[in-house]
């Protein structure tokens, strides 16, 4: 692959009989910086970079009229309703939420400015750290406030499994620190970034899905959601109290999914066959197998049901 800047995806071939034409668009490894992007935002309407820092000061002048974070995330209120709802405030309307002969970026572009920002600040935390000989290497998830306990679960899990995560704001943090290294660092269509990450083999974030697909989150939901939780308007999430009642309940929940889809089986099986006077005191360790085999089988359907499977695209659901 042949690495040229002036070229673009519009000077593709698309006719041509190599569909596997495909232009390499500079990211976060090979740049080193979100600057790029940052300033590939920019339009004639607007000289100022649209990075983190400006997104975010944006923020702070509409903030107070957004509907609670909850309120947020449970309705999902469309591209229109939000954007009447500032104008009808007399606010500026933020440049996500224009159109693009307003001078407007799209909200996927937005969302990938912001979260560039934090990714490179995680990265240059992680070498300050490795400079300072603290540790040799670097988990993703050694601040969670659980300690090590992320990385025993995904351990045990053999990585089909990732640590519970109550606050959306971590669900898309997480999805998109898994394919930042892969994020183009200029302006393209959502389905150029479609392409570029399933073309590395990488899970497609919820939110970069296409807007068809059932399992899309919005990406300008997505982006506000970020920009809440950068206020700390969502951090009661995060609270012991609230992590230790929502663990006991999925707790509660799974025993009692297993007692009555495993256990409960077996248990036909035993109580079914003395019903109909099958089973005899002559005959109960013949029955006795018979139970715990279907139990086996029990087991493993539930297993297969409820096992999390590396997906293409999207493979985290959403918790409102």
């Amino acid at each position: 692959m042949i690495h040229n800047s002036n070229l673009s995806y519009d000077d593709g071939d698309n006719d041509s009989v190599d569909s596997n034409y495909e232009i390499e668009i500079p990211t976060i490894t090979t740049t080193g910086s979100v600057d790029a992007l940052a300033t590939s935002a920019t339009t004639p309407l607007g000289s100022i970079k649209y990075d983190a820092a400006t997104i975010r000061q944006e923020f702070r002048t509409y903030q107070a009229i957004l509907p609670h974070p909850d309120q947020l995330l449970q309705e999902r209120h469309s591209f229109t309703y939000l954007r009447n709802k500032i104008a009808e405030s007399g606010i500026e309307i933020p440049r996500f939420l224009k159109y693009k002969f307003e001078g407007g970026i799209k909200p996927h572009t937005a969302l990938c400015c912001l979260l560039l920002g934090e990714y490179e600040t995680e990265l240059k935390k992680q070498q300050e750290r490795k400079k300072n000989n603290k540790k040799q290497k670097k988990y993703k998830y050694d601040n969670h406030p659980w300690g090590i306990y992320p990385f025993l679960v995904r351990m045990m899990s053999f990585g089909y499994l990732h640590s519970q995560m109550n606050n959306p704001a971590d669900y898309i943090r997480d999805q998109f620190f898994r394919v930042a290294h892969v994020i183009p660092t200029q302006v393209v269509p959502s389905n150029i970034l479609r392409q570029k990450i399933k073309n590395k083999g990488l899970p497609i974030p919820n939110y970069f899905l296409d807007p068809d697909d059932p399992r899309q989150f919005p990406p300008h939901i997505a982006l506000l959601v970020m920009l809440q939780d950068g206020e700390k308007e969502s951090r009661k999430l995060d609270s012991f109290l609230n992590r230790l009642v929502f663990s006991s309940f999925a707790l509660i929940s799974l025993l009692l999914r297993i007692v009555l889809e495993v256990i409960g089986g077996a248990g036909a099986i035993w109580g079914g066959a003395e019903v109909v006077k099958l089973r005899n005191a002559d005959n109960a360790d013949l029955w006795r197998w018979l139970s715990i085999g279907v139990g086996v089988l029990c087991y493993a359907r539930f297993v297969t049901l409820n096992a999390p499977y590396k997906e293409d695209e999207g493979d985290i659901q959403w918790v409102h």
